[in-house]
């Protein structure tokens, strides 16, 4: 089966929707009255009837979803293109950065309810092992020395790209502090291999274990 590039833009300002197929404008409607309230809720294969839940099955999403992501600005017609054509492993949406509000990584840890199944698409290796599966680092991708391999240490993370070899200044600090930051927004997930292997891929900064 043939995957499809499906993009819904909306803007409050222009009063505009917009719905892509594979990069290609299919249908537009203007004077879209419509304003999104605070305390509303995401949900990704089915439609709540009522405000925080209620759904059915009949309602239910029969089919694979990969990378959805949401944006807290309208793209537009070259964007919305540029993601379709780099294909199913392109990584083109982070070059957004905070731009892309709601990502496909972080969705991916949320709770899941039904018939769900994550499957392996090919594209982020290292982020698919299964938990407590044994990772193997080499002293090449690391750079760490004989020893160190088979004790973690916090300060293992100061091996890693962002970090290694430069020199220490308020700004440093501020980025090491904010990378541990980030866990702030994953309470109530359980550390496991998967879990680490998501901050290794998808936040950079890979480090010996």
């Amino acid at each position: 089966a043939h995957g499809r590039h499906v993009c819904l833009t909306w803007s409050l300002t222009s009063r505009s929707v917009r719905l892509y197929f594979d990069g290609v404008l299919d249908n537009s409607e203007g004077n879209f009255e419509l304003k999104l309230g605070l305390d509303g809720y995401v949900v990704l294969g089915n439609e709540f009837d009522s405000y925080g839940g209620g759904s059915e099955d009949r309602n239910a999403f029969v089919g694979e979803l990969f990378k959805v992501n949401m944006f807290y600005k309208e793209l537009d017609a070259s964007e919305v293109k540029d993601m379709a054509d780099g294909g199913l492993c392109s990584e083109v949406e982070e070059k957004y950065g905070r731009s892309r509000y709601l990502k496909w990584e972080d969705l991916l840890l949320e709770e899941k309810s039904g018939s769900v199944t994550e499957i392996d698409v090919g594209c982020y290796p290292e982020a698919k092992k299964e938990d407590g599966e044994e990772e193997t680092n080499t002293t090449e991708e690391c750079d760490c020395e004989k020893g160190n391999m088979t004790t973690f240490s916090r300060w293992d993370l100061l091996r890693g790209e962002k970090f290694y070899n430069k020199k220490v200044s308020m700004e440093f600090v501020e980025e090491l502090k904010e990378t541990w930051d980030i866990l702030g927004d994953f309470t109530g997930a359980t550390v496991t291999e998967r879990f680490i292997s998501h901050f290794k891929f998808f936040h950079d900064g890979k480090t010996c274990n």
